[in-house]
């Protein structure tokens, strides 16, 4: 997509949002205040994507939460199977944002979580941390090792925070398990086909066929060649030595809904 296509899309998208956010302003504070959440305020309405709307708010002691709604079926409900299997891990547990709670009501789900005051990992700063880029291989080794996939693996779903990196948004993680708590979407609706695409574009080796570490390839290559970095030769070659781990790893997890 060319420069100005994406941004008349996300100046399209960001006024559909306001409009829905505006009209639905009683229903989603009443929503939020019936369960002790106040302050309730749109976050990031460029963000807001596949029914997913994202608030910010306080809770009854005030402090601060972040909040994901939406009234599709599944999404938040995996997600928050998500949190409740990945907290049991002794290593991911302080990889993850803190889980608040999760509210059901009038066919609405909502999931809380802690509002985190890190930084949002983007290319900068993982050229100045690259030390703690391994991480990032760690947390999709435990995903592997619990038969987990993110399917979206990529830097701006990383936050530091508290000296430790942090993965979150797990809406569309799939459990290679035999008990398969963590389901994918409803296959048979065209526009979920659609969001499958659209998901994790450049980061997937087939439209959809998903696979972490190639995720992660495509993540540290992209460090690698972006010359607008300034990449010391030592950053260099510590991320290539990411590189070739990632690419190592390709296809020993990955999950596709193609048969």
């Amino acid at each position: 997509m060319s420069f100005p296509r994406y941004y008349l899309s996300l100046i399209y998208r960001t006024i559909k949002n306001q409009i829905f956010s505006v009209k639905n302003k009683s229903f989603i504070h009443g929503f939020f205040n019936e369960n002790g959440y106040h302050q309730i305020k749109p976050f990031n309405l460029s963000k807001w994507h596949h029914d997913l709307y994202l608030f910010t708010a306080e809770d009854k002691k005030g402090n601060p939460v972040f909040i994901k709604l939406t009234n599709l079926p599944r999404i938040l409900k995996n997600e928050n199977r998500a949190y409740k299997k990945l907290q049991k891990n002794s290593y991911l547990k302080k990889h993850l944002i803190e889980h608040k709670g999760y509210i059901k009501k009038d066919g609405y789900k909502a999931l809380i979580l802690k509002r985190a005051n890190g930084v949002v990992l983007n290319e900068e700063w993982a050229i100045k941390n690259v030390t703690e880029l391994h991480t990032l291989i760690k947390i999709v080794d435990e995903f592997t090792a619990l038969s987990l996939i993110h399917r979206d693996i990529k830097l701006d779903n990383f936050i530091f925070e508290d000296g430790n990196i942090k993965v979150f948004d797990f809406s569309f993680m799939i459990d290679m398990t035999e008990d398969k708590k963590l389901k994918e979407i409803d296959l048979t609706n065209n526009e979920n086909m659609i969001k499958l695409i659209t998901m994790g574009i450049g980061y997937k080796p087939a439209p959809l066929k998903w696979d972490d570490f190639y995720a992660l390839h495509v993540v540290f290559n992209s460090l690698v060649k972006n010359k607008s970095l300034n990449i010391t030769l030592e950053q260099k070659d510590m991320i290539s030595c990411y590189v070739e781990e990632c690419k190592a790893k390709i296809g020993t997890n990955n999950y596709t809904i193609l048969k």
